[in-house]
């Protein structure tokens, strides 16, 4: 059982969404056609503005919007208001905040100007992937695709600098203001040199004392969210830490899918993954899971105990997706699957005990190609046995090669069949066939089979069985196992509509 929430509205936008921002009572959605949609708390459109240009990079921050276009200007946005900033600047990147604007052109300048546009101070930096600007106004941080780090003052004054090992290759994927003069910066490197330098690592900086502490971390950083002494990091390989300095990562939730966001609410943690949100408290405990129409790239919170999240856009002419949902309201339990069970014999209805009837198990195996692949293997052998038996009694050196060749154990290859879109029947349910016959295993034989849904329960154990879902995306695992005891694994995703 799950405790799941239901939105309290759903907004669908016809265009790809560059930039969502909170306002005074709702928030306000960018599109890529240039327009600036303005909608309440309850999501119902208020107004609309229009963007004659073509734009090229955007951000936003307390009710303001800036816009780079392909023409070279800089604008800024507040409600019907729009104040052009800079002109001629061909720009790849910016970054807001109250008082300041910080602006990565196309010929590796850094341009810093005020919100008046008053103030324009500028320096070559070369290339950049991310640019922040402290709470305080007072520190700039920027990474560049080289992966080095370097700090600013206000008047680009360098601070700090962190270059990439010279020995590796680095890339910086995160920075967050983080306290009075700090930031956070996660970092990732190739892990070519085998010493004791981590692979994945969360530093933390002080503008004018430097790098303070390296903390390592399971998988790369894809969302930070400083709290208080420390930080909560969300990875891509799932995993969502609580890090602080001199004390080791607590992972405090897993969620099976790289983290989009993460944001505080009334001290628990909103966390973004695939299609789900889930509010999670500081002890590790899930509270409530919500599933999206699209994947979720952003949670925003809003006023009146409201949040919206958002989805990025995979597919050109898809359009985007905002739910808002009430964090606070009273969450329901829900099994998430009625599942028959392959091994069991005795079911009254032969229709929905698990198992597939003969006829869907012969449209499954018309995509079956492990004899075919079997066969290829056997005359790769039997062509390897018969080039070994040739060799002269000479050369002992191949004939030790062979025989060591063939005591080595393949991993089976697990292959759960491709994702699935299927329409749910009258009851809104679907019966749906996971067919895992494709696997293989080059060397040997595959001895066990585990379907095991996105929950960690196992389904079961058969090559192919039946599941009945109710509407919504279902995330499936199947593992498998050879003879000699080597195992993999393969993931398939149902969405029942």
């Amino acid at each position: 059982m799950i405790s799941t929430i239901g939105a309290v509205a759903e907004v669908a936008a016809n265009s790809p969404i560059l930039e969502t921002f909170a306002i005074e009572d709702g928030f306000a959605v960018l599109s890529e056609n240039g327009d600036i949609d303005f909608f309440n708390c309850e999501g119902k459109k208020v107004s609309t503005n229009k963007i004659d240009k073509n734009i090229v990079a955007t951000d936003s921050h307390d009710g303001f919007l800036t816009i780079a276009s392909s023409r070279g200007e800089i604008n800024l946005i507040s409600g019907n208001s729009e104040k052009e900033i800079l002109s001629g600047v061909n720009c790849d990147r910016i970054s807001l905040s109250g008082k300041l604007i910080l602006i990565s052109a196309e010929d590796g300048n850094l341009i810093l100007t005020d919100i008046s546009g008053g103030k324009k101070i500028s320096t070559h930096l070369g290339h950049t992937t991310i640019i922040r600007i402290s709470e305080n106004h007072d520190e700039i941080a920027v990474a560049t695709d080289d992966g080095k780090l370097t700090i600013f003052d206000n008047d680009l004054g360098i601070l700090a600098s962190s270059p990439p090992a010279i020995d590796d290759i680095e890339v910086i994927t995160n920075i967050s203001s983080f306290r009075e003069g700090g930031f956070l910066v996660s970092r990732s490197s190739l892990g070519a040199v085998i010493d004791d330098r981590p692979v994945n690592r969360l530093e933390f900086w002080h503008a004018r004392e430097g790098l303070l502490e390296v903390v390592e971390i399971p998988s790369r950083a894809t969302s930070l969210l400083p709290n208080g002494d420390g930080c909560y990091v969300g990875c891509f390989d799932g995993e969502l830490l609580w890090v602080e300095r001199e004390k080791d990562p607590i992972l405090l939730f897993n969620l099976g899918y790289s983290v989009t966001d993460l944001k505080i609410w009334e001290g628990d943690i909103l966390a973004s993954s695939w299609f789900y949100a889930r509010r999670i408290s500081p002890a590790g405990m899930e509270k409530w899971i919500f599933e999206h129409p699209a994947i979720i790239s952003e949670i925003l919170v809003l006023g009146e105990n409201i949040i919206a999240l958002v989805s990025g856009n995979e597919k050109p002419g898809t359009g985007s997706f905002i739910s808002l949902i009430n964090p606070n309201m009273e969450s329901q339990n829900q099994e998430d699957y009625s599942v028959g069970d392959p091994q069991m014999s005795n079911l009254g209805d032969m229709a929905f005990s698990g198992m597939p009837s003969e006829n869907e198990i012969s449209m499954a195996s018309e995509r079956n190609t492990v004899n075919e692949i079997d066969s290829i293997i056997r005359d790769i052998n039997q062509s390897l046995e018969l080039s070994v038996t040739e060799l002269s009694e000479g050369e002992d050196i191949l004939e030790a090669l062979a025989s060591s060749a063939s005591s080595i154990n393949l991993p089976p290859v697990a292959d759960a069949g491709d994702d699935i879109t299927i329409v749910s029947n009258e009851d809104s349910k679907a019966d749906v066939i996971l067919d895992g016959s494709r696997s293989y295993d080059p060397d040997g034989e595959i001895v066990s089979w585990s379907w095991i849904s996105e929950t960690g329960r196992i389904l079961g154990e058969a090559p192919i069985i039946k599941v009945r879902l109710i509407q919504g995306t279902h995330s499936f695992s199947l593992s498998v196992i050879d003879n000699k005891g080597a195992k993999s694994s393969s993931k398939m995703t149902v969405r029942v509509v």
